[in-house]
């Protein structure tokens, strides 16, 4: 457990698209949720034209706006699952693309929140370049929300720790994601899986991460001798640990 919800750090997660941040740390997010951490999910687009294949296919006369007011009600019930706040900036995907202005509106949403975590996506996704460009923004706004010269509506922050969670699946040897941190989501992986089933236009999902949940976890025991570890989540940063809490 963390040493006190007073103490518990402030987590922020930037999702590329409407499902992406509970299908990658759904259970880390959880976890730090229910011990106290103030958690947060910022989602850049609703992915309403690259990742809604099934309700195009089943109803291919909705329009875009259609689309995107029901990835929204399916994340926003999805957070509340997970217990944590979300917030959507409505970029547009398929192609996502992220200027100057969008940027510092990421700076911004960092200076406001004044994280000691931020998770995002990994920096190769070449199937999925809207994933990559996110980790990219989001390396690019950390840098940015720290510098004292950047001036905008909040104070600087100082550095977040940055992690990226887990590539699109099931490419993820092809991006080369090779996760060095682990973190024990068997107590709120049940709470995952049912966060993503509120993703109906997405039902892949709970096969393919129950999968990649069982798999994090079974190397996570390799590397921790815990037996006690059934699900895990991978994630990368700068030096490689096994931990129950992101440090």
């Amino acid at each position: 457990m963390l040493d006190s919800a007073a103490n518990a750090p402030r987590v922020l997660a930037f999702s590329a698209h409407a499902a992406d941040y509970c299908s990658r740390s759904g259970g880390t997010l959880a976890k730090y949720a229910r011990a106290g951490s103030p958690v947060r999910v910022v989602a850049l687009t609703y992915g309403e034209r690259g990742e809604s294949g099934e309700l195009w296919r089943a109803q291919p006369d909705l329009t875009v706006d259609q689309v995107k007011a029901i990835r929204r009600a399916e994340s926003e019930a999805s957070a509340r699952v997970l217990g944590v706040d979300i917030r959507f900036l409505d970029w547009n995907d398929y192609p996502l693309f992220i200027g100057e202005e969008r940027l510092l509106a990421l700076v911004d949403e960092i200076r406001e929140f004044r994280p000691d975590i931020v998770l995002t996506h990994w920096r190769h996704d070449e199937l999925n370049q809207d994933h990559q460009y996110t980790a990219e923004a989001i390396i690019r706004a950390c840098s940015c929300a720290n510098a004292p010269g950047q001036k905008r509506s909040h104070k600087p922050v100082r550095w977040p720790r940055l992690f990226f969670f887990e590539s699109g699946v099931p490419q993820t040897e092809f991006n080369g994601f090779n996760p060095d941190t682990f973190v024990d989501v068997t107590d709120t992986f049940d709470l995952k899986m049912q966060a993503l089933a509120q993703f109906k236009a997405q039902p892949v999902l709970q096969d393919w991460y129950r999968q990649y949940g069982e798999r994090r976890g079974w190397q996570a025991r390799t590397y921790s001798g815990r037996s006690d570890i059934k699900h895990a989540e991978g994630f990368v940063r700068y030096r490689p640990q096994v931990v129950d809490w992101l440090p």
